[in-house]
This record gives C-alpha cells, structure tokens and sequence, in this order.
C-alpha cells in the first residue's frame, strides 16, 4: 500500500511538473505574441479576426469536451481495471466519431463562409475553421495519453505547436502576410501538435489487445457525452468570449478586439492558480471519494494559497494597466484599458471555479452542474443585452464577469450540500487588506515614474512589499512554511533561495503562532 502511494505522488508530481512548464511556455509565447499581432493588425482587423477564431474555439472546445472526456474517464477506468482490450475499443470509438464530427461541423463552416462571408476575410476565415479537425483530434490525444497517466507527451506535442505556431507569427509580421499568415500559424501550429500526439500514442496503442464494446457501456458513453458536451458548451458562453457575438451586433469590430485583448490578458493573470488548482484537483476527485471527511481540510488549504496568488495578481494587474497597455500595446488600444481593469478584477472569482466543480462531479451530480451552468447562462446573456449595447466593450466585461462571480457562487453554495467545508473569510479578508496596499504602492510607482521604469519600478517594489504586508496581516500560518517549502525545491538556484526567505519572514514560526 505504501509503495502504491509512494507512486501515485511520483506521478502526482511528475505530471505537475509537466503541466506547470506547459503553462509557463504557453503563457509566455500567447503573452508575446497576442501584444505582437495586436499592434501589427490594429483594432479592427484584430476585431474581425478575434470575432471569427471564437467561434473555431467554441468547436474546438466543445469537440474536445464530449468525447474526448469520455476517452479520459472510460480508458482511466478500465486501465485501472486490468482491461486494457476496452480502453483500446473505447479509444478507437471515440476517435471515429470525433474525426467524423470535426470533418462534418468543418465541411458546415466553409460552406457558411463561402455564402455569407466577408469576401476580404473569406481565405483567412477557411484557414482557421480547417484549424477545427486537428484541434478537435487533438482533444482525444490528449485525453488518451492522461487516461495512461503521462501527461508528458502532451506538454511536449503543445511546444511543438508553440514553436510552430510563434515561428509563424514572427514570418508573418516581417514578411507581413497579414491575417492569412495570422490564421495559417494557428493551422500549422495544430497540425503538428496533432502528428506529435498521435505517432506515440498509436504505437503504444498497438500493443494492446483490442476487445468488443457491449451496448450497454456504449449507451453509459453516450450519455456521459451528450451531459459533457452541454456542460462544456454552457462554459464557453459563461467562460469564454461569447460577448464578442453581441459585440458585432450592438457595436463595432474595435471593440470586439479591444474585449478580445483584455479577455486575453485577464485569462493569462490566472495561469498560476489554474495549474495549481489542477493539481489539487486530482487529490480532491480522489478524497472525496475514498474519504470525504478530508474535503474540509483540502479545501480549506486551496482555498488559501488561491487567494494568495489571485488577489495579488489581479489587484496588482488592474494597478498598472493603463502603463501597461500604453507601452505594451500604444495608442491604438488606450480604449481597452478600463475594459482590462473591469476584466482583471471580475476575474478573481474565476480561480475557485475547480473546486466546487471537481466536488460535484466526484459526487455523481453532473445533471446538478449542468443546470446551474444552465441558468448562470441565462443571466449571462441577460447581463449581455443589458449592458452591451450602452458601455460596449467596458459593458461586456462586466456582464462576463458578474455572471462568472454570480455561477461560481451557486456552485459552491451547491457543493457543500455534498461535502462539508467552507470558504475561509477571514483569511480572505486579511489578504484582501494585503493585496490592495501593494496595489495602491503599485498604482503610485507607475503613475510617478513614466514608461518602462515606472513599470519595472512598480513590480520590482510590489513584490516584497507584498511580503511584508502579508506577514503585518498574518495572511499565513506556522504550518503553511512546511506546506510551501516544496515549491521552492523545485525552482532554479537564485529564484529557490529568494522564495525559500519570502517563506520563511512571511510565515509565523513555532514561538509565533503559539
């Protein structure tokens, strides 16, 4: 049992480590890159390429939810159960019906462009929808090559497609192919994430024996699809950027581009937590199953070090936004600033999305989810026709953001009909106290000092400030330093040994917190 354990963790961390270096590299090359395209487009060529590459990412996200979850859950199930001949069926299954799916919602798009499409955009609009099959397959891959609990494949498949896809943009902005270069990065990009997904896992695949389906664990995949995929397609319109299409109704490309760079940002703001709350994830779906007494103590402990990260960042984010973008973007984007402050800050509830989602699913209630998903839609789309039409861009933010704050507080308010556990206010509001001063310190340095150096300046002080604010505060426990110390053995020598102090002064010690 112990060596079993023992090896699960390996694997635990292992896998993080993966994940965490995906995130970073992805964060870094969509930060640089969206700043680059940005400036190199404009506003409203921007716009009308953001408007069209939503609705590809609604179908490639909502491709990848239904059938490739069903990969991950089926094939997991029956690894772990020495069936390794139905995970295969289960896979080759999936597979079949997700290439026949993206070939046909594929083959729908280009005829939809081809009869209503703006003629100027209609080679680059064919582009990105051709992008549809191999981010969809792609989707399977992945979720095949989890099933088999190695995640590495994956983060080095989606580097290929960085490295393909940042090569691309870079040739496009000197050689200035414009947005057909901008969606052909997008293609190739998927294209070789795809060949580098599928070559290992079809040559591991291969050794497996391959077993009949019966119908009745065909008829559990199917509805195990058809809830995935509302839940999935519910998020995208709650969690993405489906104000755009309310946007080019009631308003101008300008403003689609204008939301689509502030959206874009405010998602990058949550890398950390998301990676974090990821690796949580697994150990919660699992407690709350084998010991649902530990939810309390699992939560309550995420919770923290999530306000840790999120309140800082965001705070600290809407503090230099206006310097930010003013460098970083120019006077093209300066109406896209209070859009990013709105987005920066409505985006905090967005890192406590995982934990009353995961907690639902481990207790069987999808059905539950999927109808407050439902109706935080509806108040969505309310909040869109309320506020769009009035405050354009600056209006979508909020509406996205009150019905993302208003469905994460029903979903945890459902939860804990499941599992006992709660919110820690009170070390949300001390660290809430913490990360405002260091905003307000933030705010004053970028506003004092123009440009680079009042930007360089405002984080460079933010950072320790931030420390000492949540030692004055006691935003952290005596045994948070034990918990905390082993993120920093895994960071590279100067960074371990400034983390490692940060801990060591900001947590109380034994005398302390006695």
């Amino acid at each position: 049992m112990g060596s079993q354990a023992t090896g699960s963790a390996g694997k635990i961390i292992k896998n993080s480590a993966w994940l965490g270096l995906e995130t970073i590299i992805e964060t870094i090359v969509f930060l640089v890159s969206s700043i680059a395209v940005a400036r190199y487009l404009g506003p409203a060529k921007l716009g009308y390429f953001s408007y069209i590459n939503f609705f590809v990412s609604v179908v490639t996200r909502t491709s990848g939810s239904g059938l490739a979850s069903v990969t991950r859950k089926y094939m997991s199930e029956f690894l772990a159960l020495d069936q390794p001949g139905t995970a295969r069926a289960v896979y080759n299954l999936a597979y079949r019906y997700q290439l026949l799916g993206a070939f046909a919602i594929t083959a729908l798009g280009l005829g939809a462009v081809a009869l209503f499409g703006d003629p100027a955009f209609r080679l680059m609009s064919c582009i990105l929808i051709l992008a549809i099959v191999p981010g969809a397959m792609s989707g399977v891959l992945a979720q095949a090559n989890s099933a088999f609990e190695d995640v590495s494949k994956n983060t080095l498949s989606a580097i290929g497609f960085l490295v393909a896809y940042g090569t691309i943009i870079a040739l496009t902005i000197v050689f200035h192919w414009d947005l057909v270069g901008i969606a052909s990065a997008l293609l190739i990009g998927r294209m070789v994430e795809f060949v580098l997904r599928m070559v290992p896992l079809h040559r591991q695949l291969r050794r497996l024996p391959l077993d009949p389906l019966n119908e009745e664990l065909t008829s559990r995949i199917r509805r195990f699809c058809i809830d995935a995929f509302g839940i999935q397609l519910l998020m995208v319109v709650v969690w993405d950027r489906s104000e755009m299409v309310f946007l080019r109704a009631f308003s101008t490309v300008e403003q689609i581009a204008f939301y689509s760079v502030s959206f874009g940002l405010a998602s990058n703001l949550l890398a950390l937590s998301r990676t974090f709350a990821s690796g949580t994830g697994v150990s919660l779906m699992t407690e709350a199953v084998r010991d649902p007494k530990r939810v309390e103590s699992i939560a309550g402990n995420a919770s923290r070090y999530l306000l840790l990260m999120v309140f800082p960042v965001h705070l600290g984010a809407a503090a230099i936004t206006s310097e930010a973008v003013r460098f970083a973007y120019g006077a093209k984007y300066l109406s896209a600033i209070p859009v990013l402050i709105v987005a920066s800050l409505l985006a905090i509830p967005r890192g406590f999305l995982e934990i009353p989602e995961i907690l639902l699913r481990a207790a069987d209630r999808q059905k539950r989810l999927l109808l407050w998903m439902t109706i935080t839609g509806v108040v969505n789309i309310a909040l869109d026709v309320l506020l769009i039409p009035r405050y354009a861009a600056v209006g979508a933010a909020w509406a996205n953001g009150l019905a993302q704050s208003f469905g994460i507080f029903a979903l945890w308010h459902q939860s804990r009909r499941f599992y006992q556990f709660s919110f820690p206010v009170a070390v949300a509001v001390r660290l809430g106290l913490a990360s405002t001063l260091m905003a307000g310190l933030a705010w004053f340095l970028g506003r004092s000092i123009p440009g680079l150096p009042g930007l360089v300046a405002a984080v460079g002080v933010a950072i320790p400030a931030y420390v000492v604010l949540v030692k004055v505060f006691n935003g952290l426990n005596a045994s948070d330093r034990l918990r905390l110390a082993p993120i920093g053995r895994k960071l590279p020598g100067p960074f371990r040994s400034a983390y490692m102090a940060a801990i060591e002064f900001a947590t109380p010690g034994a005398k302390e917190s006695g």
